[in-house]
């Protein structure tokens, strides 16, 4: 009977005390949730104690929204979703059923349309185009000295191969200039597009009067030189002087030849990076090239009109026929010489081809050429060295 009696004042006990706790029980749970922010506090306390008391920052309680607030922003966040969930749908099949050649010919189209019927509108988004054409020039530098040396540097110590590549990349060069000048001089003598051509009234005459300026336009051996051998690295980088990039590239591959073993492969390992990281750069750019070039092209036609490009008509008719001829003159056999599959090429060069002919710059083909040439399989020396010429 006293074993009965001290049994239920025991479990008495531990009843009316709350040390005794069921395992799993809400009890428990919220004894540990308190043990851990208890702890979580005086660590806190801790990282705090060698601050003074009066320098303290009071600590913020974490306050909510109210359920009426709460039930408001949701349902408005809904009502949001579901306004732009069409438009999203849309986005996601275009982006799945087209691409970026789509994008910059249906972009040249709305240009042109807006240019001539909006043309203040036109003349207004200028800078959106002229914002395009500056990212292009932030990457060209890094990607053309990263992707060069790690060409050059990345395969083997002999420098000869360099020096056997540059003797064939300039003399394919010359040749191959030389004979679409002759080209273009045949055409220019045979069609004679700058007959009948006039300016519109007030036009700023100041470049022309540059370029007839012989003095600063005539070509000599030491300005050639000197457009390839820069004052120093960074200059040319500011300048965007592209083979003055890929002289100091091709010279800083040389060295890291010389160099010794780990050394070189720390540079190769930081250009490596550098390359793939200016690679993603290019696809983040190339997602606004449409928005650049329509807006260039507005701009363009906003400015001049479209009776410009009429009275131009004849002189753009001769360049691109010049260009056709060339290709199939000159490109075409060259083509079947080197055993380069012409299909695949073509789909290649597509779309760095329209985008330097819908933004009228060179340059900003210049990233998407290395990517498009890269996918086709060339080398990295290969498309680093020979392509900025």
């Amino acid at each position: 009977m006293d074993e009965i009696t001290a049994h239920k004042r025991n479990s008495q006990h531990y009843a009316d005390d709350s040390e005794k706790i069921k395992a799993g029980s809400f009890t428990e749970d919220i004894e540990d949730r308190n043990s851990v922010a208890s702890s979580t506090e005086k660590r806190e306390n801790k990282s705090r104690s060698h601050i003074p008391e009066h320098l303290r920052i009071a600590k913020q309680e974490k306050v909510g929204y109210s359920p009426r607030m709460t039930k408001i922003g949701k349902t408005v966040g809904d009502f949001c979703y579901t306004c732009i969930k069409p438009i999203i749908a849309v986005l996601k099949f275009l982006n799945r059923r087209t691409n970026l050649t789509f994008w910059i010919i249906f972009s040249m189209v709305l240009g042109i349309i807006v240019g001539y019927f909006a043309p203040e509108f036109g003349k207004e988004i200028k800078p959106l185009g002229d914002a395009f054409i500056r990212m292009i020039k932030i990457i060209i530098v890094p990607l053309v000295f990263s992707v060069l040396v790690i060409g050059i540097a990345g395969h083997g110590d002999d420098i000869g191969k360099v020096g056997k590549l540059a003797v064939k990349t300039i003399i394919y060069f010359e040749v191959v200039t030389t004979a679409a000048l002759a080209i273009g001089l045949i055409m220019a003598e045979l069609v004679k597009p700058g007959v009948g051509v006039t300016l519109p009234q007030g036009e700023d005459l100041s470049a022309i009067e540059t370029l007839v300026d012989t003095s600063k336009t005539s070509i000599t051996w030491s300005k050639e030189l000197f457009l390839i051998v820069p004052e120093n690295f960074f200059k040319a980088a500011v300048d965007n002087g592209v083979l003055a990039i890929v002289f100091c590239a091709v010279m800083f591959s040389c060295a890291m030849m010389k160099a010794d073993k780990k050394s070189k492969k720390f540079m190769l390992k930081i250009n490596e990076s550098l390359s793939q990281i200016m690679f993603q750069f290019v696809a983040l750019v190339m997602n606004y090239a449409p928005i650049g070039i329509g807006a260039a092209l507005a701009a363009t036609v906003g400015a001049n009109g479209i009776s410009v490009l009429a009275n131009l008509g004849k002189l753009i008719g001769c360049l691109y026929a010049s260009l056709v001829i060339f290709v199939v003159i000159i490109l075409l056999p060259i083509m079947f010489f080197a055993k380069i599959p012409m299909i695949p090429f073509c789909k290649a060069v597509w779309q760095p081809w329209l985008l330097a002919f819908s933004s009228a710059s060179s340059e900003s083909a210049l990233p998407l050429a290395f990517q498009k040439m890269r996918e086709f399989g060339c080398t990295n020396a290969l498309t680093g060295f020979v392509i900025p010429w």
